[in-house]
């Protein structure tokens, strides 16, 4: 498919293509990549005005050609550009002719990578065979396996694991296939397919049973739901299952006195007394970031997904092991930061390019409330936990899935504007532009209550519809815009977790203290905002403009008005020339510039892996790198559940 797509693109020989991709054909990152790799500049911009801006910021001959990407019919485009331009048309049915096009449609970029990389069926597929086509050989599932209860297991664990999840259309045709399996007659299995949290729920539950029948020791709580559906003393595939189950973080090992009642095949999911559960979990997330990491530095955004999964789930546990596991965890960190800038160079561009289906970058994360509210998704309220990382996010998701157990939240990554500063970062997340789009603000958040409202109005909603406010917690007056029936599109700032880490004298152990303190005393108001919201009929996107990391100071450059603005892990110069002069004194640094996000006469300078401008050896709590802690915010999104 890549080298069918690229013949359309030959490098240097037209300055301007334009590509009618109704489908999104080009929309996977191997493609995106491919093409800046030859040297093409991309624009997906559907708003004329916004087309003209950005078009005016580039030069583009044949030595720096461009490709203007548009879903409509070419003749729509302004007219001296589609006079002048290259003209390309892609359809999907030209790449899968076997296959039900409105079914393959409904891939996501990725998911449609995947297919294009097996064997074309020989023959066509009516809209069932391809569904049946489409799990078997893009998801892994052939259905006749999976009326085996242990089969289905090992699935769903590697399916909760996946970035991309089934589309509707097949979701549906799977559960209409496997529920008509009387053996199935009892499970909840659209739960066990639609959350992860279901699916965890469910196979602990199965094996506190199996474990307290064995031992006779009180495992399941008294509010547990008990199944009697999952044989592990009969079936010894499900026994298999076990290690992997453990590894995923699906199940998580219980604490039994007479261990020596249960087999040996069962060890791997309970504990002794004195036995250290972080250092075991420890060492499982470790063997899985070893499997996860190979050839990471090529890889694609979803393996590192899961890689800053598995990262931030090692790093709440830091604190809680061995040295033993500390020393690899230091080294894991060394290894991880120098691949995820070498992975960055050559993808952070070409992923800001694609905004939908699935977004990218945090700027991409407007469009995709935008196409949510064009489905019937009216209210959409967008809450910013400025500065919370993957790893906060991990401690809040579990207190809050406690206590909220009527919230359904669904979960992706997205990546932080470059350099993770407020004033870049929030900026774009807010506003859903580049950096480029608003260079003359990089030093200050002041434009964002404007920028959310010209967001929202240039899509049809009226001013009087959207709301901006901040959210202090712990006091009684909070946004008025809550309360309002008009509100169909309402930013909410809290700025708590940037606060702590920026007071935060004690490194990283420090600001965790402060999360769990947070948690007890001040988000239980926030969380009555979010319920507050939901009855209201919104759809809370709650997300974060960047995370932070722990840093050592290399010293502090003192070079007064050369420098735009100033954090402890990144500078932002408008000099190239100033920027240089810096690096010379402070090698150990990064330089970036452009890749078609930043404007052009803007550099930003970053301290390398952990290091920060701050006096020499100097720990701090800070962002504005390049790292996957400051780099990789989760994205929720929040329903009631039915």
């Amino acid at each position: 498919m890549l080298k069918r797509l690229l013949r359309h693109f030959p490098p240097h020989i037209h300055a301007l293509t334009l590509v009618c991709d109704p489908d999104n054909v080009l929309a996977d990152e191997q493609m995106l990549t491919a093409l800046a790799e030859r040297g093409f500049s991309l624009i997906l911009e559907t708003d004329p005005i916004q087309l003209r801006q950005v078009i005016g910021q580039i030069q583009f001959d044949m030595a720096h050609p461009i490709v203007i990407i548009t879903p409509r019919p070419l003749d729509q485009l302004p007219y001296d550009l589609w006079q002048q331009g290259h003209k390309v048309s892609l359809q999907l049915s030209e790449f899968f002719p076997h296959l039900a096009h409105p079914i393959v449609r409904q891939l996501s970029p990725e998911q449609r990578w995947r297919l294009s990389q097996v064997p074309p069926p020989p023959t066509r597929l009516g809209e069932q065979g391809t569904k049946s086509y489409l799990l078997q050989y893009v998801f892994a599932a052939s259905l006749e396996n999976l009326k085996q209860p242990a089969q289905l297991i090992a699935w769903l664990n590697q399916y909760h694991q996946q970035v991309g999840k089934l589309p509707p259309v097949l979701a549906e045709y799977w559960l209409l296939i496997l529920q008509a399996a009387p053996i199935y007659a009892d499970w909840p299995l659209a739960e066990l397919l639609a959350s992860r949290e279901a699916f965890q729920q469910f196979v602990s539950e199965q094996w506190g049973a199996y474990v307290q029948a064995e031992t006779g020791e009180q495992v399941l709580g008294e509010t547990a739901v008990r199944y009697d559906v999952l044989p592990f003393a009969q079936d010894e595939q499900l026994q298999d299952t076990i290690p992997a189950l453990v590894r995923a973080g699906t199940l998580a090992p219980v604490t039994v006195t007479r261990s020596e009642r249960l087999p040996v095949w069962a060890k791997t999911a309970v504990l002794a007394p004195d036995e250290n559960a972080n250092e075991k979990r420890a060492s499982e997330l470790l063997a899985a970031l070893t499997e996860q990491s190979a050839n990471m530095e090529a890889g694609r955004w979803s393996q590192w997904q899961q890689i800053a999964q598995t990262w931030a789930a090692l790093t709440n546990l830091r604190y809680g092991v061995g040295q033993f596991s500390k020393l690899f965890y230091e080294e894991w960190q060394v290894k991880l930061d120098e691949a995820f800038v070498a992975w960055l160079r050559g993808r952070y561009g070409p992923l800001g390019v694609q905004r939908l289906p699935v977004p990218h970058h945090v700027h991409h994360v407007p469009y995709l409330l935008a196409a949510q509210r064009e489905q019937g998704q009216q209210r959409q309220a967008l809450l910013v936990l400025d500065g919370m990382s993957l790893v906060d996010w991990l401690l809040i998701r579990s207190r809050w899935q406690a206590r909220q157990r009527n919230w359904r939240m669904q979960e992706q990554l997205v990546l932080a504007q470059i350099p993770t500063v407020t004033a870049v970062s929030r900026q774009a997340l807010v506003s859903g532009l580049r950096p480029a789009d608003f260079g003359d603000s990089l030093d200050h958040n002041r434009q964002e209550p404007k920028l959310w409202r010209q967001f929202w109005v240039q899509r049809g909603v009226g001013e009087k519809g959207v709301g901006y406010g901040r959210i202090k917690l712990g006091q009684h007056d909070l946004p008025t815009e809550l309360s309002s029936s008009r509100i169909q599109a309402l930013c909410l700032i809290n700025t708590s977790i940037d606060d702590m880490l920026h007071g935060a004298s004690l490194g990283a152990a420090d600001v965790q203290t402060s999360l769990r303190l947070w948690l007890d005393k001040q988000s239980p108001q926030l969380e009555t905002v979010i319920n507050d919201l939901l009855q209201r009929g919104f759809q809370v996107t709650i997300t974060s403009d960047h995370g932070h990391t722990e840093a050592q100071g290399m010293g502090q450059p003192q070079e007064g008005l050369a420098v735009e603005t100033r954090s402890k892990r990144a500078r932002i110069y408008r000099n190239e020339n100033a920027a240089l002069a810096v690096q010379q004194g402070y090698p150990d640094t990064i330089l970036w510039h452009g890749q078609g996000l930043l404007p052009d006469d803007t550099w930003a300078l970053m301290g390398n892996g952990r290091l920060a401008f701050a006096p020499k050896n100097e720990i701090v709590v800070t962002h504005g790198g390049l790292t996957l802690d400051e780099m990789v915010v989760p994205l929720i999104q929040i329903k009631p559940k039915a």
